[in-house]
């Protein structure tokens, strides 16, 4: 006789609770690999590998791939095939390498799709437990590196090369990066050595060995070869310069490193808001340091805050990236109002005003006579805050107004001005103009539109949107209040028939 049948949602619940059991043991077994830091990194992948299968629903299909740098641990008779899941391996948040989970053969019908949600996550798991491990490894090695480079300066080794073991042991692509630095000096310095090692690095030796400038790919450089001519590099320098310029430049190249690395969000005009602001509070604090950017490092991030703040207009770029310095947004940052994961500009008018102000400054130390002048101090709200403010209040139906009728708009802009005076805005642009209040203190204010448009070649926009003033009297929050409905009513003259009008005689409708 045969036992009753376990109901559908018994027999679920078990095989949900066996497949959970299989995760944590694989991750258990991965835990107690990486858990001994002194074993090579070629063995403990080729352990952590073995251990994965028995996570994964199908451990006899399951494969899986560590690759990190130039070399791939894998399964016995790895096949690339599908499904994959891949997960990055990181070390301090720069990509080392990836770890691949897949089936040689598919699985069964009806079995959903090819990985269960805890075995992805698993994947994730390890992927950051490895890059734990190789961190400790990393970490491991530099302390030992440390206490004898400590003996190598006692024992009269030049200061240099002991930092450039240092280096070399615990970031290898910096000891490159400042290697190729010294390669390009000596090499402008005329040394004949340097130039024939240069010229050694241009020569591409192309797939087939034929060399030169034929159309075949390149054969892939690994990193043993970088490091090799490295060492050739800074034994041409040790023939030609003094220990202490050496030491000078190494220091000097490092320095220049570490401060371009606070700046990468900075040259990056797509990033949001919030990452460019604090790239640019990471630089503000490495300067008391005495870090500075390299002046072609520092060229290009000017230019991409112009266009990230202001905009991507090169007749304004070409003015502004002659008066504006880098530090010159260290205030400006400290006065921006933005919604979340903002990617707006500050408009026209701001940016003028910013500009012009530059230009006066400069033109002070030519000229005297000019004296001082005072530029009001105002507090920025972003583009795209007119976009958050829609979403917020579901009224993203408003952007179709400019499709209307100029006549419909015209006769529907009333009412909808007292929509907008009775929505509310979202948090972080509440905060922000709480923040601006206490900055302004108790001062007449007067907001003012500064869209995109306004101020730019072909299309003034004077007087299109409105600007109002605020007597900016009461107490915090009468204050605050009035201050809303202040920006809402301009928000609202977005949307008016005047500026509607404008934009479409000029075939700008769809931009503001």
């Amino acid at each position: 006789m045969s036992g009753p049948k376990s109901p559908p949602a018994v027999h679920s619940l078990f095989s949900t609770l066996h497949e959970r059991a299989k995760e944590l043991g694989c991750l258990y077994k991965v835990e107690e690999i990486l858990s001994q830091f002194n074993q090579p990194l070629e063995e403990v992948f080729r352990r952590v590998i073995e251990a994965i299968p028995q996570g994964w629903q199908h451990p006899d299909r399951c494969q899986a791939r560590i690759a990190y740098g130039d070399a791939t641990t894998e399964s016995p008779g790895f096949e690339d095939t599908l499904p994959v899941h891949c997960a990055d391996i990181r070390v301090q948040e720069a990509l080392v390498g990836r770890l691949c989970v897949s089936y040689k053969r598919p699985k069964p019908e009806g079995e959903g799709g090819p990985f269960l949600e805890g075995e992805v996550k698993l994947i994730g798991t390890i992927a950051d437990r490895i890059g734990d491990f190789i961190l400790q490894q990393r970490l491991t090695r530099m302390f030992r590196q440390i206490d004898d480079d400590r003996r190598a300066v006692r024992d009269g080794q030049a200061a240099w090369r002991v930092a450039l073991d240092l280096l070399r042991t615990t970031d290898p692509n910096l000891f490159i990066r400042v290697s190729r630095k010294m390669i390009n000096h000596l090499g402008r310095r005329g040394v004949g050595e340097a130039r024939t090692l240069l010229h050694r690095l241009g020569e591409s030796r192309q797939a087939g060995g034929v060399v030169g400038e034929a159309n075949a790919p390149q054969e892939r450089a690994g990193l043993e070869r970088f490091i090799e001519l490295s060492d050739e590099t800074f034994r041409i320098a040790a023939a030609n310069l003094s220990d202490e310029d050496i030491m000078g430049r190494i220091q000097k190249w490092i320095d220049e490193e570490r401060s371009s690395s606070a700046v990468k969000a900075m040259e990056n005009v797509y990033a949001p808001l919030t990452e460019v602001l604090e790239s640019i509070r990471r630089y503000q604090r490495l300067i008391p340091e005495g870090l500075r950017l390299p002046r072609a490092t520092s060229d290009s991030v000017r230019v991409a805050l112009i266009r990230r703040f202001f905009t991507e207009q090169l007749e304004f770029i070409n003015v502004a990236k002659k008066y504006i310095d880098l530090e010159d947004f260290f205030g400006l940052m400290e006065r921006i109002i933005f919604p979340r994961g903002s990617h707006g500009k500050l408009g026209g008018k701001s940016a003028g005003l910013f500009l012009a102000s530059r230009i006066l400054r400069q033109a002070r130390r030519r000229v005297p006579a000019i004296g001082e002048v005072q530029t009001p101090k105002t507090w920025y709200i972003t583009s795209d805050a007119i976009i958050a403010f829609l979403h917020h209040n579901e009224l993203d139906e408003v952007i179709e107004q400019k499709y209307k009728d100029i006549e419909e708009v015209r006769q529907e802009y009333p009412h909808l001005v007292q929509v907008f005076k009775n929505c509310s805005f979202p948090q972080e642009i509440v905060e922000g103009l709480s923040l601006a209040l206490d900055d302004f203190g108790d001062v007449p204010l007067i907001v003012r539109s500064s869209s995109l448009l306004e101020d730019r070649p072909g299309s003034a926009f004077a007087g299109k949107y409105k600007s109002l003033f605020l007597a900016n009297r009461g107490d915090k929050k009468q204050r605050l209040g009035a201050l809303l409905d202040a920006v809402a009513e301009v928000y609202a003259s977005i949307f008016s028939p005047d500026p509607i009008q404008y934009r479409a005689e000029r075939g700008l409708l769809d931009y503001y």
